[in-house]
């Protein structure tokens, strides 16, 4: 197995930082398309047509935001017209479209840590230097999915029980009747880890791992190229390309070569969880295996 997820945790870890680093510093239109493309297809490879639920919320955030920044920051010089009394110009439009973007960006790629980034592997990573905290932390991130999974346990038995009606007072009733359902289960969940936790002898002593990550040879091979492309991408942006200036006129988003080589090099960087999961899929496919 030679995809993304199976690589060392480290490996994993050190990528995700790098990515979405450069995601916050280069405020560049360009770059958060780019962003945003490489993590869609690697969130499509790993989770197939479930990534579209992704995207039908993450859509409608970046129309609101990228046509809400126009009408409330008025700075630019190119005119578009006139709306409610204020002119709406096109610094405005694009800075709006970019920020939301960035913001989509980055709520991808938390989406692609979440899912590749295990508990397991975060504990091996951070459980010798602060097992309390990486303890709390990683049952922290696994809290939401592990929620919206008991919520729609509960969804679905209410409507075993009780049919959907039309009218709004029963959805409202109903919808209440669930969130205090979950809520009761999260805290008494709650109460049997802990109780669980302390029959098993957490706290008492220092405590044991067991794992079966080992760094091998496809992980020297893969940090070799992953830091190769994020200096050569960082050496870049310190350079000055990346970014642009919105205000008071829009830069060019092809100023020179050199711009041109960090989109390129960004592209690569972005694209290869995305890659290497399509080629063990290819790799299987090849030898009439499925997932």
């Amino acid at each position: 197995m030679s995809n993304f997820r199976n690589l060392h945790p480290i490996c994993i870890f050190i990528y995700f930082v790098v990515v979405i680093l450069l995601v916050l510093i280069c405020l560049n239109p360009v770059v958060m398309v780019i962003a945003c493309a490489g993590a869609l297809l690697f969130l499509m490879e790993i989770e197939g047509k479930k990534s579209l639920n992704l995207m039908k919320m993450i859509l409608p955030m970046v129309l609101f935001v990228s046509l809400a920044n126009p009408f409330f920051n008025h700075r630019g010089v190119t005119r578009m017209f006139k709306a409610f009394g204020q002119w709406l110009t096109l610094e405005a439009l694009c800075y709006g479209i970019t920020s939301a973007l960035s913001l989509a960006a980055l709520i991808c790629w938390f989406a692609c840590y979440q899912k590749v980034m295990t508990s397991d592997k975060f504990l091996y990573l951070f459980g010798k230097v602060a097992p309390a905290t990486s303890l709390l932390i990683s049952m922290a991130l696994n809290l939401v999915p592990k929620l919206q999974g008991q919520l729609h346990q509960i969804q679905e038995c209410q409507n075993m029980l009780e049919p959907e009606t039309p009218k709004t007072m029963d959805k409202v009733k109903k919808a209440i009747r669930n969130v205090s359902t979950l809520l009761g289960w999260s805290l008494e969940n709650t109460v049997e880890q802990a109780d669980s936790m302390k029959a098993r002898g957490y706290g008492i002593r220092k405590r044991t791992t067991f794992h079966l990550f080992r760094f091998e040879s496809r992980d020297a091979k893969f940090m070799v190229v992953l830091l190769t492309l994020a200096g050569s991408c960082i050496l870049a942006r310190i350079l000055g390309f990346g970014t642009m200036e919105f205000y008071p006129r829009m830069d060019r988003l092809f100023c020179n070569m050199g711009e041109i080589v960090f989109y390129f090099l960004f592209l690569v960087l972005v694209c290869i969880p995305g890659i290497l999961e399509w080629k063990e899929e290819v790799l299987w496919q090849s030898y009439d295996l499925n997932r």
